[in-house]
């Protein structure tokens, strides 16, 4: 009964994509119902019961047939990603515009005679505000992307594409943390650089970064092995 499930598979690829995606998929929906099969077999239902209600289980999987195409699994319509590319541009021109006034405030105190602490840190306080929008608009962005309607009644088609977006979702949210920690860490870089000249320790703010994304990326992976359970 295997080599039947198998070549009903067969069958159902015939006019899929020939890509190494849409064999994975091929792959992984014959074993899943392979194993459906065995379970209800070995809970008592006749080979042909089990059979039939294995197929009947799996949906129309041409449905599936464009995302295993070898394009952007999760590209957003032309108008967002212009909406996106804006946001992001005008997100990481406030952030430079920020660490210009950290600097500027800096330059203002030796200039003017101004005293240096007081004027340095309405700079950090004013800069920290200026973050806020960009911070803001990159999150809304990483939001962008449409969501999954779950059917009451889901078949294996169903469970393959939820599960497709949800992990092709928290890619492009976990893509644009780490855009934002590094522009963030280049912009501290310069920032404290020119102001101190102490080039030969501020390197460690890239250190500090890539620790940070890390973490972000474990808790990532935390996230998706506990939804897995």
């Amino acid at each position: 009964m295997d080599e039947r499930i198998r070549q009903h598979f067969n069958t159902i690829f015939a006019e899929a994509p020939k890509t190494r995606m849409a064999l994975d998929l091929k792959q992984e929906m014959t074993q899943s119902a392979i194993d459906k099969y065995n379970d209800m077999v070995a809970d008592g239902y006749s080979e042909e019961d089990a059979y039939q209600n294995v197929i009947d289980s799996i949906g129309d999987v041409t449905e599936l047939f464009p995302e295993v195409e070898e394009k952007n699994l999760f590209a957003l319509p032309e108008k967002d990603r212009k909406k996106k590319a804006m946001l992001t541009a005008c997100a990481v021109g406030l952030y430079i515009f920020a660490g210009a006034i950290f600097l500027a405030s800096g330059m203002l105190s030796e200039g003017f005679g101004f005293d240096e602490h007081i004027v340095m840190t309405y700079g950090f306080v004013l800069a920290i505000i200026i973050c806020i929008p960009p911070t803001v608009m990159l999150v809304y962005a990483a939001n962008m992307y449409p969501g999954y309607t779950k059917r009451e009644k889901q078949d294996m088609v169903d469970q393959i594409k939820e599960v497709n977006h949800r992990t092709n979702r928290e890619k492009a949210v976990l893509k644009t943390i780490r855009s934002l920690i590094w522009t963030i860490a280049l912009i501290i870089y310069f920032t404290i650089s020119i102001s101190t000249f102490a080039w030969n320790v501020t390197w460690i703010i890239f250190l500090i970064a890539a620790c940070v994304q890390k973490i972000v990326q474990l808790v990532f992976e935390l996230r998706t092995e506990e939804k897995h359970l």
